[in-house]
């Protein structure tokens, strides 16, 4: 089962509504945005990262950039790095780009930028460069319960 038929396994058994999307491959958040509809700041960037070199998922939204330094403060992490394109592709089986903000389907543990939460719905690449979901955030944080 591909990690796009996961994703909406998982949405319909939890009673979530969402939309999906298939569109031409996107390769930057502006891009996804406007292919989408949506605003960057709704964009949920998923970063596979390794933080005291442990993967973990970070979610923020498009338009934001990891800010290392304050989720090191925050979360007491003494390193924190983005992963190679080869150990995304280890812990996710997917490529840079593509990975939903569901680290519950990779087995890591989800932080995700409480600006994010300011938009009611976010909107997310689903495993695939050519499929996104629309979903309300309140649904996605109660199905992700992120750190």
């Amino acid at each position: 089962m591909t990690v796009f038929e996961r994703i909406i396994e998982l949405l319909e058994a939890n009673h979530i509504k969402y939309q999906s999307l298939e569109h031409e491959p996107t390769k930057t958040c502006a891009d996804a945005a406007r292919i989408r509809g949506t605003t960057p700041e709704q964009g949920a960037k998923a970063l596979v990262c390794l933080a005291d070199k442990k993967p973990v998922l970070i979610v923020l939204p498009c338009s934001r950039r990891l800010d290392t330094k304050l989720f090191k403060q925050v979360f007491k992490v003494k390193d924190l790095r983005l992963a190679t394109p080869a150990e995304v592709i280890r812990f996710t089986g997917l490529e840079i780009g593509s990975i939903p903000p569901l680290g519950s389907l990779f087995g890591l543990p989800t932080y995700v930028d409480e600006t994010l939460g300011q938009n009611s719905r976010i909107a997310f690449n689903a495993g695939d460069l050519c499929r996104s979901h629309i979903m309300n955030y309140s649904d996605y944080v109660q199905l992700e319960k992120p750190i």
